[in-house]
């Protein structure tokens, strides 16, 4: 009996194209319990042994875009290799992202998400077969449209991959005079920084920047008495001798971690600097915890904007 793996080959597919290779549904349902298959897009599947790539989500974009759309927003990013998704949205496969030029009607299909605005042929690119905004105007867009924490977390991460520069999308911005998160997009990219190494060391630069304190200075250098490189701060204020650091589990969680981390700061406060450690609970919180924290290590007060979570600016 042939195995399904060997007729769905490596390129990805959908319940179609796989039942015209001879594998059903159920099968495909087998395969994806028995996580020999994985989802790449909605109603797009790959063997689960494919790497994943530009060129994979590439061609599993185009198996679902329908002719005359551009393929824009989070998924345009997420073909430059950029996660844009909110937090939580990895629980379930996000909706593809559609664009169509103004005038025409956006896509109604299930598991799209469809627009129209204004498109030029400056704005589309193709990656693979598939057209997608350029990186300048997805990075406007989504510094538009997403909102400000998920923004920012965007345009550092397209920064810090150099997918694309500030200044292309401060520029292209002009053009979009009038039109909704303008005024939020040029905030945002005037902030966006490409040394923040993580979303929510992007998330918690703009609540320091909501709450009315100093812009922290992202991956700050601190050096020995000789000038040796001594540690490399999350985020912090030079002249305060102040530094916020952000504790993920990925790299924080292991007594080697742990241990590793004490041993450097330890090091780093010798040096007269003044240390305070967030996680994701202090970061994404509601409550002013993290204003809290803040405010007692570089000794100023904080006056909430009415982008603050707890003001509903965050959602």
């Amino acid at each position: 009996m042939t195995d399904p793996l060997d007729l769905l080959g490596v390129l990805p597919f959908t319940l179609t194209s796989a039942a015209m290779r001879g594998v059903t549904e159920d099968s495909i349902r087998a395969l994806l319990a028995a996580a020999k298959v994985r989802r790449v897009l909605r109603g797009v599947y790959v063997a689960a042994g494919v790497p994943d790539d530009l060129e994979l989500r590439a061609a599993a974009a185009a198996l679902i875009a329908p002719p005359g759309t551009v393929v824009c927003g989070r998924t345009a990013a997420w073909l430059f290799g950029v996660d844009a998704l909110a937090m939580g949205a990895h629980r379930s496969l996000p909706e593809i992202d559609l664009m169509v030029p103004a005038g025409r009607s956006a896509s109604r299909r299930a598991g799209v998400f469809g627009s129209s605005g204004p498109l030029t042929d400056r704005d589309t690119v193709h990656v693979g077969t598939v057209p997608v905004t350029a990186p300048a105007r997805t990075a406007a867009d989504l510094a538009r449209l997403l909102p400000r924490p998920h923004a920012l977390a965007a345009l550092d991460a397209m920064l810090r991959l150099r997918v694309v520069c500030a200044g292309e999308v401060q520029d292209l911005l002009g053009e979009f005079a009038g039109y909704r998160g303008v005024v939020q997009a040029r905030e945002l990219v005037r902030l966006a920084s490409p040394l923040a190494e993580s979303p929510q060391e992007s998330r918690a630069r703009l609540r320091c920047v909501d709450a009315g304190f100093p812009t922290p200075e992202p991956q700050v250098i601190v050096r020995d008495g000789d000038g040796r490189f001594l540690a490399r701060l999350d985020m912090g204020w030079r002249l305060l001798l102040r530094a916020l650091e952000y504790d993920g589990d990925e790299h924080h969680s292991s007594p080697k971690d742990q241990e590793h981390d004490r041993s450097r700061r330890d090091h780093v406060e010798a040096r007269g600097w003044g240390l305070a450690v967030v996680t994701a609970r202090e970061v994404l919180s509601r409550g002013l915890v993290f204003e809290r924290i803040v405010a007692d290590l570089i000794a100023l007060p904080y006056q909430l904007s009415s982008h603050h979570p707890s003001r509903g600016g965050w959602d």
